[in-house]
């Protein structure tokens, strides 16, 4: 994961939904979120999207689409406390939350807890589990009754930065804790490269074999049918890949991995950094990503041979929206505003975005309708 000079950028692990809805048409804005919200997480059961942590802290807030003009409510409160980057993903009518970052006795460490809430009850529960690999970063997708996880930071070495970090007592200290932190190749992060899955009716963890590319965090990963696509995503601390990957799922379980074409540079630029946090799901049949940050030049830099290689550079919020399908990535339009590591969930034809964050981890409290028009091959948000 990457830090800002001296503070970790926490990112959301987006979780797109695989919930079905009978309609497609939306008549109405849906009204925003109670509190801005970023670096959280959200899921659909039927027409009810569910959205909370990261910057709400423990609140958790539930909206019924088809009822959207009661606005939103709020659930009761979550109590593993606040955490931010979250897996969240609902199965069989309840919402599970995987992991997260938080703040154990005055130290930021990241857990592999499970917790699962039932809204007939309106309650948590603490299941009697742990993930048997680090979850920060990691991005997840339900297929039939588990939750799959693709990606995500080693554990150890993500605490270790922190205890070292607290434990370092000037300025000087933290710059060498932090120097000696970034100056690594990407393999030398130890990314997550099992795929993996939690199967909630079981209480058991299953390893789904080795994907077939470099571990990546804060990767936008979307499901339709029994393949999924990851893109993009860091490789290392501030630096990300341009490459997308296919993973299908084959009846004996086995996954069959291909790479698709990167995603393309933004339009007036000829390089593409690739992203983190961006904005991932399905319009229909139509791929959707827009958004996520990252520090152009990072790339290059790396490849000139500086392992830090985002020193010195801005973090940028990205605008541009692409569109994939039939093997070919094509620029749909631009976000409202540059933004990224917000909730993203497929219901019906459509595509909604809830909050995440801009310029400056500024957070967002905004949701969007997202269309696409095959005809003018352009997003819309409403």
């Amino acid at each position: 994961m990457e830090f800002d000079t001296m503070k970790l950028a926490l990112k959301t692990s987006l979780i797109f939904g695989l919930a079905a809805a009978a309609s497609s048409a939306f008549a109405n804005v849906y009204p925003n979120l109670p509190v801005a919200i970023k670096q959280g997480g959200g899921a659909l059961i039927n027409d009810t999207v569910y959205v909370g942590l990261g910057s709400a802290g423990d609140k958790f807030y539930a909206l019924n689409l088809k009822d959207a003009a009661k606005g939103w409510t709020e659930v009761a409160s979550f109590p593993g406390g606040s955490l931010s980057q979250p897996v969240v993903a609902a199965v069989n009518g309840k919402i599970y939350v995987l992991g997260g970052v938080g703040t154990v006795n005055g130290l930021t460490t990241s857990t592999n807890d499970v917790y699962e809430y039932d809204p007939a009850k309106n309650t948590w529960t603490k299941l009697p589990t742990r993930a048997p690999l680090g979850l920060v970063g990691a991005s997840g997708f339900v297929y039939g009754d588990r939750i799959f996880v693709v990606g995500g930071t080693n554990l150890e070495i993500f605490n270790g930065f922190f205890k070292d970090n607290a434990a370092a007592k000037t300025d000087d200290e933290k710059s060498a804790v932090a120097a000696h932190y970034f100056d690594k190749r990407t393999q030398d992060y130890f990314f997550n490269t099992i795929l993996f899955s939690y199967q909630p009716s079981t209480n058991k963890w299953y390893n789904d074999g080795h994907v077939d590319f470099k571990g990546r965090a804060g990767a936008g990963v979307a499901i339709q049918g029994n393949e999924f696509i990851v893109v993009n995503g860091e490789i290392k601390p501030g630096l990300r890949t341009d490459k997308v990957n296919r993973g299908k799922i084959e009846a004996d379980g086995d996954v069959e991995w291909k790479e698709l074409k990167d995603l393309p540079p933004n339009p007036g630029e000829k390089v593409q950094d690739g992203v983190a946090g961006a904005y991932t799901g399905y319009i229909g049949k139509y791929l959707f990503v827009a958004g996520g940050a990252n520090f152009p030049g990072a790339a290059q830099a790396y490849k000139n041979g500086n392992l830090f290689a985002h020193k010195g550079l801005a973090k940028i919020y990205q605008k541009a929206a692409f569109i994939y399908h039939d093997g070919k990535w094509s620029y749909a339009g631009d976000l409202p505003v540059g933004s990224g590591y917000g909730v993203a969930l497929s219901y019906g034809n459509d595509l909604l975005l809830f909050g995440g964050e801009t310029v400056d981890g500024k957070p967002l409290a905004e949701v969007y309708v997202v269309s696409y028009d095959p005809n003018t091959k352009k997003v819309s948000f409403k």
